[in-house]
């Protein structure tokens, strides 16, 4: 079988985890402010509908929030990381080769899949919602950057996907005019404004360029994508990924405190978290600060 890639992603993750501990705000705004509560990282469908911007102050957007009776949560990463735990377990069920590439994302691989890869990744999506309660979309391709823009637009479309998009077997370029250039997973700011000065506004008027422009103007990995994009593999999966060099496990106070016993505690348990992820990854400390 051909080369078949899928990444799954867990939709709206921080805001999807407040709510599965409170039914009763599954269908009001929810936003989840950063440490100190000082700005927005993560909104709910409902709270991104009524204009509350991402990375924004909350206080600048507070009035906007409380008019909207928007639930509103202080980031708890201890929380988020254990239901991540969860999701991916789930998922490991589904293929022998997972590449975990961040905390509410991961890369399986279809290629041993006999069964109509629609049909399985509907299987993937409602099995998790099912055993976590995490709602995830599905893009599948024949490439990581395309199996990547697929799970955009699965999200993007829902209605029409269900979050569910296969790029395997069709004609890629119609999609890729639906991914904005500034989505394009590898493809930063600082591309993505000189793309647009040369006229390159989607996915599909990026792959009609030079391979030699690209590679002279953004590096061997501009031309990864955009080789990944016309389908053709540039980076594999990597289920085992290199042990970290650092280890930082920190969370700020929602409030200022003056309680040698709450440091005490906070201190002794993020040491203890630091100590069993250095475990986990067979290392050893030389440093602690």
């Amino acid at each position: 079988m051909k080369n078949c890639i899928a990444l799954v992603d867990c939709n709206n993750f921080y805001a999807s985890c407040e709510r599965l501990f409170n039914p009763a705000i599954r269908h009001r705004p929810v936003i989840v402010l950063s440490n100190n509560d000082g700005c927005i990282v993560a909104r709910s469908e409902e709270a991104k509908a009524i204009g509350l911007p991402f990375a924004s102050p909350y206080f600048k957007v507070k009035h906007i929030a409380d008019k909207h009776k928007t639930a509103v949560f202080s980031s708890n990463y201890t929380l988020y990381a254990d239901i991540s735990r969860r999701v991916m377990q789930v998922l490991s069920f589904f293929s022998p080769e997972m590449e975990i590439y961040s905390i509410d994302e991961a890369f399986l691989s279809f290629s041993g899949v006999n069964s109509d890869l629609v049909e399985y990744g509907r299987k993937i999506k409602n099995t998790v919602y099912k055993w976590t309660g995490i709602p995830v979309s599905v893009g599948i391709a024949s490439t990581k950057t395309l199996a990547k823009c697929a799970n955009h637009l699965a999200k993007k479309d829902c209605s029409l996907t269900g979050g569910v998009l296969d790029l395997t077997c069709c004609d890629t370029a119609p999609f890729l005019e639906k991914v904005d250039i500034g989505n394009v997973w590898g493809i930063g700011p600082a591309y993505t404004a000189k793309l647009r000065e040369r006229g390159v506004y989607t996915a599909a008027d990026f792959i009609t360029l030079d391979e030699k422009w690209v590679k002279a103007n953004m590096t061997i990995m501009g031309l990864r994508t955009l080789l990944e994009l016309r389908g053709r593999p540039c980076i594999s999966m990597d289920d085992a990924p290199p042990p970290k060099k650092g280890i930082v496990t920190s969370k700020s106070f929602g409030r200022l405190t003056g309680s040698l016993q709450d440091l005490e505690q906070a201190v002794s348990s993020f040491a203890s978290r630091c100590s069993e992820k250095l475990r986990g990854q067979r290392g050893f400390a030389s440093v602690v600060t």
